[in-house]
């Protein structure tokens, strides 16, 4: 479970730095932080983050919306506004509104990788859309719901199966475990062995499956994007 705790001693958990403008989906470059831009489009922007051993940004703030989701398990903080939410496994989400000062750090004694959403406020607002009931094989459990995103634990047993449907939101999928995954999107087809931080864009109205075409269970994140 996500913990959150009240900000203390922030200058010697974060560095002591203070909050400074951003207009990127990038925070200030780091020492032991690296980069690498995996989807940016009219809807978000997404990147992989590799923190080392103690790694820490600054604090700083960006126009837009954030999610931040490791993909490793470790001890991750989130200095956000004047908590520090402490994440412990890979999964758990972090969710930054626009203008919020924070600033991530690397807890966990292990270099820790984390994919980060910034969600675009020039996209185009999908109408509402009710979560619906999973498949055989398939288990959803929201992780957070509020007026910017969706987002949903899917737990996939070897049998588990999407019938082709669509979404009026976009949607994005990071796959959490490794595994091999059956994918249609679209006309495009492909079944790959995804692992930890493969992530996906399916833009809404588009026709789209998830199957499992392994032997063993895998997890996935699906972020639906209002």
């Amino acid at each position: 479970m996500m913990r959150a705790i009240a900000a203390l001693g922030l200058a010697a958990i974060l560095g002591g730095a203070s909050a400074a403008p951003a207009i990127s989906p990038q925070a200030p470059a780091t020492s032991g932080i690296d980069r690498t831009q995996l989807i940016d489009n009219a809807t978000v922007t997404v990147t992989r983050l590799h923190f080392a051993v103690g790694a820490a940004e600054t604090t700083h703030t960006h126009a837009f919306p954030l999610l931040i989701i490791p993909i490793t398990d470790g001890t991750m903080n989130v200095r956000q506004g004047d908590l520090i939410k402490v994440g412990e496994r890979a999964g758990e989400t972090f969710f930054v509104p626009a203008e919020t000062p924070h600033a991530a750090s690397n807890r966990a004694g292990k270099a820790m990788d984390l994919i980060a959403v910034a969600i675009k406020p020039t996209r185009p607002k999908a109408p509402a859309a009710p979560a619906t009931a999973a498949p055989p094989g398939i288990t959803r459990t929201t992780i957070l719901d509020n007026d910017v995103v969706r987002v949903v634990l899917a737990k996939y047993a070897p049998e588990g199966r999407e019938p082709m449907h669509t979404h009026p939101n976009d949607l994005l999928t990071i796959q959490m475990t490794a595994g091999l995954v059956e994918i249609t999107n679209g006309s495009e087809k492909s079944t790959s062995v995804r692992q930890p931080g493969f992530v996906l864009f399916v833009p809404r109205n588009v026709s789209h499956a998830y199957a499992s075409a392994d032997t063993k269970p895998f997890e996935l994140i699906s972020v639906a994007i209002k």
